[in-house]
C-alpha cells in the first residue's frame, strides 16, 4: 500500500505552485498564536472593554471584544462594516498598524467568524465569559478575555 504525497506541485495560471495542506496547517497554528500575542499587546484595551461591558450592563451573550487589524484580509472588511469611512491612514503614517477595537454584537461577529473559520466559530461558541475575537495575520483567533 503506497501513500499519496501530501504536498504536490500544480500549474495554476502558468505558474508552478506548491500545494501542501500540512504546511498550511502549521502556518495557521503559528498565526493563531500570533493573534494571542496581538491580544496580549493590547491587554489594556481588553480590560477597558471588559469594564465597559459591565458599565453598559452587556452580557457576554450579547457582545464580544474585537481587535481587528484594519490591513488584514479579514479584519479590514469587518472594521469597515463596524466603523465605516474611518480614516486609518494617520496611523499608518505614524508607523503604526491600525486596529479597530471595541465591543461588537456577538451574534453578528460569530456568524462572520464561522464563515471564515468554522473551528474558531466553535471555539467562540464555547466561551461563556467575555470573549475576544482577534483578526490579524490572515487568521481569526478567539480567546477568553
Amino acid at each position: 500500500m503506497s501513500e499519496q504525497p501530501q504536498a504536490t506541485v500544480r500549474e495554476i495560471d502558468g505558474q508552478l505552485v506548491l500545494v501542501d495542506p500540512v504546511a498550511v496547517s502549521v502556518i495557521t497554528a503559528v498565526e493563531k498564536q500570533n493573534c494571542r500575542k496581538t491580544m496580549e499587546a493590547q491587554i489594556d484595551r481588553v480590560e477597558h472593554f471588559k469594564r465597559r461591558m459591565t458599565e453598559l450592563k452587556k452580557s457576554p451573550n450579547d457582545v464580544v471584544i474585537v481587535l481587528l487589524n484594519v490591513d488584514d484580509i479579514h479584519g479590514g472588511p469587518v472594521a469597515e462594516h463596524l466603523m465605516p469611512n474611518t480614516d486609518w491612514q494617520p496611523f499608518r503614517d505614524n508607523g503604526e498598524i491600525p486596529f479597530a477595537r471595541g465591543l461588537a454584537d456577538r451574534k453578528g461577529i460569530c456568524e462572520i467568524v464561522c464563515s471564515i473559520d468554522k473551528q474558531a466559530g466553535e471555539e467562540l461558541n464555547g466561551i461563556f465569559e467575555p470573549a475576544v475575537v482577534v483578526m490579524d495575520h490572515g487568521v481569526v483567533g478567539v480567546f477568553p478575555a
